[in-house]
């Protein structure tokens, strides 16, 4: 009995076993039996399940009617619906199976669930676990498909395209947004439904999903930050690391006109598109010790500055039905750039002088003013 015939569902995620399943298949003469998983090491084998597609309450059912001890783990539905919490049951998230007859290893299977912002998305596992490659946060991947192979002998499924599945594992952590705290802002200060400012957040949303769609395209990691009503422009954060010089003529392709350049990419870069009259600001973040910064120039001065930033890297969340990248742990973040007040509206705010992480970072030299500070209207 394999495991299609347990459960036609299952699919091999464990990355070990997948590159070792790539690295056959490049060698069609190869008549080794046992070239994947007789090189198991890990204690647990990491399998996964498209938790919309099956009867959970089944999948376990079958694997206890044939020889294994199952242990699952539940919980709330991260997309429930605030004022009717009991139309979201409970889910199951991991199923850990040990046969009966066979010590080791242990079998994790990941419940891939289907979210709103159209991405896959596991939990981070609720109970004491060691040796887990998928479990220690949770995890959101694109969409895949799957593929039959044949491993060592066994058919089985596996994600596909799957050196992009295994790429996206280890970089995969998903950040829920905190929903008792932006319940809290609500009942505090109310939102505003003005008209002008619901029509910024539509045009917002728009223009935060073709940036993405352009930066996904070019393979460049960004975070996106907040959407202000009152404000008049988006933000999104790149590694200095990821940039490219495709970057400008992809944007513009996409609609989105360059409206200034400041900087060098070795120091302070920002470039800013203009959509209709909103615009994305694209800061640039660099390394410097312990610390991330990005930086600001005043184009009639050529003054800089320089923004500091604890250390992060970026997690995944959903925003505005959207699936985007966020600085990771994000409050220290925030505090960085708001203060302990973050959470306090703040109307009037100087960009120079209103963030606590703003430093004086000196100043562009008169000969470079006109490559450091490029204005298109």
């Amino acid at each position: 009995m394999t495991w299609g015939d347990i459960v036609p569902a299952i699919f091999l995620i464990e990355p070990d076993l997948l590159y070792k399943v790539l690295e056959q298949e490049n060698y069609s003469d190869n008549e080794d039996k046992c070239a994947v998983f007789c090189h198991i090491k890990a204690r647990t084998v990491s399998f996964g399940v498209l938790g919309d597609y099956v009867i959970m309450e089944e999948v376990l059912m079958t694997f206890r009617k044939n020889g294994f001890l199952a242990v699952d783990s539940k919980e709330d539905n991260p997309e429930f619906n605030i004022d009717e919490p009991s139309s979201h049951p409970r889910i199951t998230s991991h199923i850990f199976l040990q046969h009966m007859t066979i010590t080791h290893p242990t079998l994790h299977i990941v419940v891939f669930y289907k979210r709103k912002a159209d991405f896959l998305w596991a939990s981070k596992i609720q109970m004491p676990t060691s040796d887990l490659v998928f479990g220690s946060t949770a995890g959101a991947f694109d969409n895949f498909k799957l593929r039959e192979v044949t491993v060592d002998g066994i058919k089985l499924n596996i994600p596909n395209p799957t050196r992009h599945f295994l790429e996206q594992a280890a970089h995969s952590e998903y950040v829920e947004c905190d929903e008792d705290q932006a319940q809290a802002f609500l009942i505090k200060y109310g939102k505003d439904n003005t008209e002008q400012a619901q029509q910024f957040r539509r045009k917002a949303r728009q223009l935060i999903a073709k940036g993405k769609r352009v930066l996904d395209s070019l393979g460049v990691g960004s975070g996106s930050a907040d959407i202000i009503p009152y404000t008049t422009d988006v933000d999104f954060g790149v590694w200095i690391k990821d940039y490219k010089p495709e970057i400008v003529d992809a944007m513009e392709k996409a609609g989105l006109q360059l409206k200034h350049l400041f900087g060098k990419v070795s120091d302070s870069y920002e470039l800013s598109f203009k959509a209709g009259d909103i615009k994305l600001d694209m800061f640039f973040f660099y390394e410097e010790g312990n610390t991330m910064w990005n930086g600001g120039t005043e184009a009639s001065t050529g003054k800089k500055f320089k923004y500091v930033f604890p250390s992060f890297k970026l997690c995944w969340t959903s925003f505005l039905d959207l699936r985007v990248r966020v600085p990771c742990p994000s409050l220290p973040y925030i505090k960085a750039n708001y203060g302990e007040g973050w959470s306090t509206p703040v109307k009037t705010w100087n960009w120079k002088s209103s963030p606590p992480n703003s430093r004086p970072n000196g100043q562009w030299p008169k000969a470079e003013m006109n490559k450091v500070v490029q204005v298109f209207e």
